[in-house]
């Protein structure tokens, strides 16, 4: 076999495979997922099962965003399944990401939160878990399709039952009737084996 057809080959090959990724794409998500920074509280949502470097824009604060996706510093707090169309997840994904986006300007807004010294702020600004579970709840007691089935479907997998538990503490919580809860089954400390 000559050069160039080892060449042609090759070529052909590789083109085989693309055309395969392209005919081939993976299932549009209906799962939404949260993931809480370990050391400093700040919480981003994704579509996928893992946190990447554009997920990374949910942060406002440049200052406040990490410069890198490090892995072992994501770890996932929910996962909530049972949407019975990607356009829905990705509705529920948008809102809590605007939530989050609405929530970080308004504090840099303020003058009075600015006024404080940067590192009282800091954690303050940071601290994202208890008010993006809070809109998660607001969330699934609004939306209209899950409204109208009272949650039937739907499923929400917590990295702890404390946390879950420490959610339900908060006066004026409480999920719709319906929705089960379980636990997320995470392997080597960050990826998700169950959703």
């Amino acid at each position: 076999m000559s050069a160039a057809t080892a060449s042609a080959a090759t070529t052909l090959a590789g083109a085989a495979k693309s055309a395969v990724s392209r005919t081939s794409p993976t299932a549009p998500s209906k799962t939404v997922y949260l993931f809480r920074h370990l050391q400093t509280s700040q919480v981003l949502v994704s579509l996928k099962n893992s946190v990447e470097k554009q997920s990374l824009r949910q942060i406002v604060d440049e200052t406040r965003r990490p410069a890198h996706v490090r892995p072992d510093h994501w770890h996932p707090l929910v996962a909530i399944q049972g949407f019975n169309r990607h356009q829905d997840a990705l509705s529920f994904h948008n809102s809590i990401r605007d939530h989050q986006l609405n929530m970080q300007a308004a504090k840099l807004a303020d003058p009075d939160h600015m006024a404080q010294p940067r590192r009282l702020r800091a954690p303050q600004e940071m601290n994202q878990v208890d008010d993006t579970l809070i809109k998660v709840v607001e969330l699934l007691n609004e939306q209209p399709q899950i409204k109208a089935t009272k949650g039937k479907g739907i499923r929400i997998l917590w990295e702890r039952e404390g946390v879950k538990k420490q959610l339900l503490e908060k006066e004026g919580i409480s999920f719709p009737e319906d929705i089960q809860h379980g636990d997320l089954v995470i392997k080597r400390g960050r990826d998700i084996a169950n959703a």
